[in-house]
């Protein structure tokens, strides 16, 4: 028993990560029959995008550019579909500065904390084509700074809170399928509850996901070290 259990565990820790992969592609195969997974951590993008689209009715309202209901659901889009953050966040940044005008300069100037009355007249520069002074430009570029980093930070939150939560599903997922499998080799779901076998089972569950992304590198390594042992000893 004690030779067998280091030679086997390369073994058992592939197995185990194959269930977490496993576990992660069940995951990614029920998406489109529980669409709000994809949507986890969106809202905080939403917040942000809305803040720096602000709705403004008649004569000041943007021109030249999506309305605020087709730059959310753009920017949702990118984000469903699994875009590089970077490339979303270049994209939110391009519509929300296609969004500006001056009837919402001095909404977007409260929310970037910039001056209302310059990033108005830029505003209106900037639709009717005539160069900003340098005052100007620096405002714009303090702006377009402004609005950079709180894109940022609502998409880097909102990636945490997704990938902590998918990870937190594909786990669920393993203990239940760790659970199915340990109970379907007992053959007796009486005589495997809240035994020995059911809370291996739960321990195996609870190790495939983490383990998924790396078990191939630590079974290369295990049997290794394995086999260096083994011919040590010879």
């Amino acid at each position: 028993m004690t030779t067998t259990l280091p030679t086997q565990l390369p073994n058992i820790i592939t197995a185990i990560g194959g269930l977490g992969t496993a576990a992660f592609g069940l995951l990614e195969a029920i998406k489109p029959v529980f669409p709000w997974i994809n949507h986890i951590g969106f809202g905080g993008i939403h917040k942000t995008v809305s803040a720096l689209t602000p709705n403004v009715a008649g004569a000041g309202a943007p021109v030249n550019s999506l309305p605020q209901k087709n730059v959310l659901e753009s920017v949702l889009a990118n984000w469903v579909n699994g875009t590089d953050l970077a490339s979303q966040k270049a994209i939110a940044k391009s519509l929300i500065k296609l969004h500006l005008s001056a009837g919402n300069a001095a909404a977007l100037a409260a929310t970037t904390n910039v001056d209302a009355a310059v990033l108005g007249v830029v505003a209106g520069k900037i639709a009717s084509g005539t160069s900003l002074t340098q005052p100007e430009s620096d405002v714009y570029a303090r702006f377009d700074l402004i609005v950079t980093a709180l894109l940022d930070e609502s998409y880097q939150q909102a990636d945490l809170l997704y990938r902590n939560w998918t990870r937190g599903l594909a786990a669920f997922i393993a203990v239940v399928l760790s659970l199915v499998a340990g109970w379907s080799l007992v053959g007796d779901w009486k005589a495997f509850w809240w035994t020995s076998d059911m809370y291996l089972a739960l321990l195996v569950g609870l190790l495939a996901t983490p383990l998924a992304p790396i078990a191939k590198d630590i079974s290369t390594a295990l049997a290794t070290a394995v086999n260096t042992m083994q011919l040590v000893k010879k």
